[in-house]
């Protein structure tokens, strides 16, 4: 295996033999990861992923003590989400969700993600990722993971919908205003969303405002 970057100093540790080009481990990756997987402590880790970062453009620092490798063949924006919730829990959904779905042609600027975590915004090398904080009761079903090489966690595209219109109920009501969607290009079925709306029992004033939302939605499908 090829060596990266240059002789390291005894407090970054020895030089180690780890092909960041082709483990699938290191798609994405924390420090701790690499501190691991080379066995060195988490300081010295971190030495060698930033001397890596220098010499190396496909090596990237996402935030802190997360870190990316673009030109993995395993690599995606989306496949990143798993690696920033960290101890969260968290899935794509929102717009996003439903662009992926296919009910969405527009792409949305940054990538959605639902979080039990902090509401905030962040902005990486490889995209921007806004994280939507929910209540827990909201992770309990209509999310799976996707069938990709990195998989992560995905909204249905019912669910997704469902979150949509749930955030746009609270303060500040985002997504007040939505895109044009096109939910039968996309095989929206109302008997899951029925069955979401019955299993999450939401209270009864946030249940009828989704509802009516997603009335009204559907009435301009027509």
């Amino acid at each position: 295996m090829e060596r990266h970057g240059g002789s390291c100093s005894r407090a970054s540790g020895p030089i180690v033999k780890l092909d960041l080009l082709t483990s699938s481990a290191f798609a994405v990756f924390t420090t701790r990861d690499y501190a691991l997987a080379a066995d060195l402590s988490l300081t010295a880790a971190s030495h060698q992923l930033s001397r890596l970062q220098r010499g190396n453009r496909s090596i990237v620092r996402l935030t802190r003590g997360v870190w990316a490798n673009p030109s993995h063949p395993q690599f995606s924006p989306l496949a990143c989400v798993p690696v920033l919730v960290g101890s969260e829990q968290g899935y794509i959904s929102f717009l996003s969700a439903l662009h992926l779905s296919g009910a969405l042609s527009q792409i949305p600027a940054s990538i959605q993600v639902a979080t039990t975590g902090h509401t905030r915004k962040l902005r990486t090398p490889v995209g921007a990722y806004d994280f939507l904080q929910m209540k827990p009761a909201m992770f309990l079903a209509g999310v799976r993971w996707s069938e990709t090489p990195r998989p992560f966690r995905i909204a249905t595209i019912e669910k997704a919908l469902l979150d949509t219109l749930y955030v746009a109920t609270r303060k500040g009501r985002r997504f007040a205003k939505l895109p044009e969607l096109r939910l039968e290009d996309a095989s929206f079925d109302s008997r899951n969303w029925y069955a979401l709306m019955k299993h999450l029992e939401l209270p009864s004033q946030i249940a009828t405002a989704i509802q009516n939302g997603y009335t009204s939605l559907v009435a301009r499908q027509k």
